[in-house]
This record gives C-alpha cells, structure tokens and sequence, in this order.
C-alpha cells in the first residue's frame, strides 16, 4: 500500500498497523525497494505539497473575487456560482490535506524503518546530482556557443576566399 496513491475514502479506512508488526512486514521487502518506496513517497509528497498550495491559492483567489462580486453589484447568480466554486475549492483542499497527512505519516512510517540517515544520504546524493546536471547543462551551453563561433569563422574564411 506504500507505493499506491492513496484516495480520501482509501485514506479514511486505513488502519494503522502496529509497529511490531509493520517491522515484520518490512523486514520481508530487499532494502533497495525500500529505499526506492522512501525515494518515491518522498517526491509524491512534494506533489501532494504543490498541488496544496495552488488549491490554497486558487481559494484564496476565489474569496478575493467573491468579495469583488459582492461589493460590485447584487447578482445572485453570480454570487450564487462563485459560492459554489469556493465550496468546490474548499473542498478539495480538505482532500489535498488528507492525502498530505497520510503521506507524512506513511513516510515518517518509512523513515524509521529504512533509518532517517539513509534518507538524508540519499537527499545529499540527489542535490550533488542536480548540481552537476547544472554544471554539465551550463557546459554544454559552453561548447555550443563556442562550436556557433567556429562555424560563424569558417563561414567567414569560406567567404573570403
């Protein structure tokens, strides 16, 4: 259940194991899947965290407007649907919470298991590679304005010829 995504009536039914137990159920899966299952709940969670704020902002957008409606003019229907809108928005905020907190506690679940210094490990590992994606990318950048430069002079000597 680890790697699956968990809906809002998954989240609601989910009984928590008992720690002894969760171990033994642990202890059966290789330690790289582990790792892997920390890896990837780890990024959803990032997700699940983006996803929560754009719907806070998208709320508060919303509220802004409502507040702009009812100030400007009387119109039911408008009010009516921007309402609803915010009730909608309200809503899936309140999901977006859950599947958040679910996810924290299946990785801090995770984390205690697999142990919290092979998660920061891995964290150093993947920021030391994202810097030298950067490196390598600004290198090419490089090479490319320079072979752009060496075709610019061939041109050039071809054309004074």
């Amino acid at each position: 259940m680890a790697a699956e995504e968990v809906g809002v009536d998954e989240a609601l039914e989910f009984t928590p194991m008992k720690k002894e137990d969760l171990l033994a159920h642990l202890d059966a899966f290789p330690k790289d899947r582990l790792v892997q299952e920390v890896v990837s709940m780890w990024e959803e969670l990032g997700e699940l965290e983006r996803e929560l704020a754009m719907a806070r902002q998208r709320a508060r957008a919303l509220d802004g407007e409502l507040v702009n409606v009812r100030s400007r003019s009387g119109a039911r229907v408008d009010l009516a649907e921007l309402e609803e809108r915010f009730r909608v928005a309200e809503a899936r905020r309140g999901q977006l919470e859950t599947m958040l907190a679910n996810e924290q506690g299946r990785r801090k679940e995770l984390e205690e298991v697999v142990g919290e210094g092979r998660v920061d490990e891995l964290r150093r590992e993947n920021a030391a590679l994202i810097r030298r994606e950067e490196e390598h990318m600004l290198l090419i950048l490089d090479m490319e304005s320079k072979i752009d430069q060496l075709m610019e002079i061939i041109s050039n000597l071809q054309n004074d010829e």
